[in-house]
């Protein structure tokens, strides 16, 4: 359900917390001072993710210098009227702060959205608020193309098949994109 007033992140994060009628925590999150509920993941959605994030980590465990770490659905307050929680994260371990608790206090560096529920709308914004929020890159999963659209630096670049995504965050990732989507 959206509000109707719009909310700061300071605002949203001192709302308490919400629960359904079988007591699991309803997910909500703030964009561009919008309250929206965020459904469960489908099980198609889940699994993308978790081939995702098992590319990451492999990669990202090969070259320990980068000095990143992977998250799988992290919390984080990209602006001051967005509080998000991307699929997957990357998050260079010297911007994370010891008094982050509940959610981390910067954009991640790289934001991983698989879409599913998202509007055009919606998904705009998002990325929209990590890039202004300091991320370096942005990915956009699309399991119906079977692609993934990456934006950094001002551009977009899509990349479908046995493509290897290029990020500059990720100097050298190599999972190619069809292997997000493999489900055997």
């Amino acid at each position: 359900m959206a509000t109707s007033t719009l909310l700061t992140s300071e605002q949203f994060l001192a709302m308490p917390d919400e629960f359904d009628q079988s007591g699991n925590q309803i997910r909500q999150e703030l964009i561009r001072g919008e309250v929206l509920i965020v459904p469960p993941a489908s099980h198609l959605h889940a699994r993308i993710n978790i081939n995702i994030i098992r590319a990451l980590i492999a990669d990202i465990g090969a070259n320990p210098q980068l000095g990143l770490q992977v998250f799988a659905e992290a919390p984080f307050v990209a602006t001051d009227r967005d509080t998000l929680v991307p699929d997957a994260s990357v998050v260079g371990k010297g911007r994370l702060h010891p008094m982050d608790e509940k959610y981390v206090t910067c954009g991640p560096d790289l934001a991983i959205e698989v879409v599913s529920y998202d509007t055009v709308k919606h998904l705009k914004s998002k990325v929209d608020a990590y890039l202004e929020g300091g991320s370096k890159s942005v990915w956009v999963v699309y399991p119906d193309a079977k692609s993934v659209a990456v934006y950094f630096g001002g551009s977009m670049r899509e990349f479908k098949g046995d493509q290897s995504i290029v990020d500059p965050l990720l100097p050298g990732f190599s999972a190619p994109v069809a292997s997000f989507f493999d489900l055997t």
